[in-house]
């Protein structure tokens, strides 16, 4: 039998969304547990703990943006499933070539007749998010001297979601305004589907 403070809750995957509330959850209580060991750690006369306090929040931070945005585009993916279903439609998501929210963006544009403008807010920071998201990914949060880093660096610049020190991390804060544009997307997509 599992112990009692072991159980856990899952959700459906068309509410994976409910998923950005848990992980926002957990980026609190991370957040508060690591400004206690990084306040007792900058009065240590060694250094490296402080850093590595700060390591390892930045890899906790990384792993639940990649883990956010996996929520967000699974979401987007059964909504498409779910519409597909209730209209009968035969060309299935998974019948595109595209992956992630690219597939899910164009299936509904054109299987499902639905009214989103990427050229538009919210999908041009997520679009920005999905860059950093495969980026993450595919090379880590350090950046090489290739002319794709240097232009995903240019971008992130003046971007209010991640810190470049030089290499890509999140503070709490940036994490729920991520949290925030993900949702805004959903909502967006949904209702451009209604």
């Amino acid at each position: 039998m599992i112990p009692v403070e072991k159980t856990t809750f899952g959700v459906p995957r068309f509410l994976a969304f409910i998923d950005l509330g848990y992980l926002n959850e957990a980026v609190k209580i991370a957040e508060e547990v690591f400004e206690v060991q990084a306040r007792e750690a900058g009065n240590a006369p060694d250094q490296n703990q402080l850093g590595n306090i700060n390591a390892t929040r930045q890899s906790l931070y990384r792993s639940i943006f990649i883990s956010a945005y996996a929520c967000f585009e699974q979401n987007l993916d059964e909504l498409c499933n779910m519409k597909r279903e209730k209209l009968a439609c035969l060309l299935k998501p998974n019948d595109l070539k595209d992956r992630g929210i690219a597939r899910s963006i164009k299936y509904a544009q054109k299987a499902l007749s639905a009214a989103i403008d990427t050229n538009k807010k919210p999908w041009v920071t997520l679009e920005l998010l999905g860059s950093v998201r495969n980026h993450l990914v595919h090379y880590g949060p350090s950046f090489n001297d290739s002319g794709e880093h240097s232009k995903l660096y240019g971008r992130l610049q003046n971007s209010d979601l991640v810190s470049l020190r030089p290499m890509i991390c999140f503070d709490a804060e940036q994490l729920e305004k991520v949290f925030d544009v993900l949702l805004t997307g959903v909502n967006d997509f949904s209702e451009s589907m209604s």
